[in-house]
């Protein structure tokens, strides 16, 4: 490997890639901390670890140096050894999806700090967020390695914070709402579970393509966040006549959509106040459902699932340039938890809190490198 940058010893390659590094300016070549998995398991094996070697992207990556970090529920499943209902790590099979050691993580934002020599419209700098990393390079580090082409700019409105909030929750809204369920404005979209990242990001993306949002949080407190998000109603789905609040919040039509976080928990629900050829999208879900057929034929309910890693990379660029467009306009505003504004070392309560729902869903859990 040729590397052509300022003090980065051979030594210093975690993950070596073979190509040439531009470096237009001193970066830390020496050691950093992070979130180090050696095996499947509880919170517990999310350890910190220092002195690790700081990654050298290759010919189509770029380096960021991690001023914030977004936590998502994806990061639990892989780290507990299950990922889409199957376990992918036990102590009789020794293969495993993922391989350990890793460091967990995918959203992040940061700073630009060395580019691979073909990246061409990033540079050393630049304020960034992305939602992709690199091998077993995460984003629960004080440095990470991620593709060029899935490292966007960082508006200067947005802090960190709210930077590394963007990746997961606001492309999967993007992608549910626009490449699954093809929404239009006017239509009447159910956002179930509205108070977490995912749900807050896509109240305010269907409010800015002129939908009628409805939202659903358990609290006083996630309400209001929905609320202002751009839902025009929020209902607790604590509530015994929580079936019979929906259909009243469409005028008993039903909804033309459905955005459904918890899909073992709800699918029969979303069936019975979905409208006549209405569009159900599954984004979660931690277990199996049982739902009644007729549901799905006597209306002619489409159900769909939404996967963001299956994205085209077309399909990538169009989400990237219409989360640009909605924050030119003003319209996107990540919203963090306050409570959950944590050191890099507190991963595992990180993680058991956003399983656990901690005093209800108030937005993005975020850690600081």
């Amino acid at each position: 490997m040729r590397v052509l940058c300022t003090h980065i010893p051979a030594s210093n390659v975690l993950f070596p890639q073979f190509g040439t590094v531009r470096v237009r300016r001193k970066y830390n070549s020496g050691s950093m901390r992070a979130i180090r998995v050696s095996k499947a398991g509880g919170p517990d094996v999310l350890q910190l670890e220092g002195n690790l070697p700081v990654p050298i992207p290759g010919d189509n990556q770029v380096q960021v140096q991690v001023k914030a970090v977004g936590i998502n529920p994806v990061e639990v499943y892989v780290r507990n050894g299950k990922w889409m209902g199957k376990m992918i790590y036990d102590d009789d099979d020794t293969r495993s999806v993922q391989n350990f050691p890793y460091t967990p993580g995918s959203d992040a934002a940061g700073i630009i700090t060395a580019v691979g020599a073909d990246v061409k419209n990033l540079q050393v700098g630049d304020r960034v967020y992305t939602c992709t990393s690199v091998g077993s390079s995460g984003s629960y580090a004080e440095y990470m390695l991620a593709p060029a082409d899935r490292v966007f700019h960082l508006p200067e409105q947005l802090s960190f914070s709210q930077g590394a909030a963007l990746g997961i929750p606001y492309f999967t809204a993007l992608r549910s709402l626009k490449h699954k369920a093809h929404v239009q404005a006017g239509q009447s979209v159910l956002v179930h579970g509205a108070s977490g990242g995912v749900g807050l990001a896509t109240c305010q993306i269907a409010k800015y393509w002129g939908l009628d949002v409805v939202g659903t949080a358990s609290t006083d407190a996630g309400a209001e966040l929905v609320r202002a998000a751009g839902a025009r109603l929020v209902l607790n789905h604590k509530d015994k006549n929580h079936k019979q609040n929906l259909l009243d919040a469409t005028g008993g039509k039903g909804f033309d959509v459905i955005m459904e976080m918890f899909g073992d928990l709800n699918l029969q629900l979303d069936l019975d106040v979905s409208a006549v050829k209405g569009h159900i999208v599954l984004i979660g879900g931690r277990g199996k459902s049982v739902i009644d057929p007729w549901a799905i034929m006597g209306r002619e309910v489409k159900v769909d699932g939404v996967l963001r890693s299956l994205a085209t990379d077309a399909e990538w660029a169009e989400m990237a340039a219409d989360l640009a467009q909605a924050m030119k306009d003003g319209a996107i505003n990540p919203i963090i938890d306050a409570e959950f504004i944590l050191p890099l070392e507190k991963a595992p309560e990180a993680h058991k809190a956003i399983m656990e729902h901690v005093s209800g869903s108030k937005g993005k859990i975020v850690l600081i490198p």
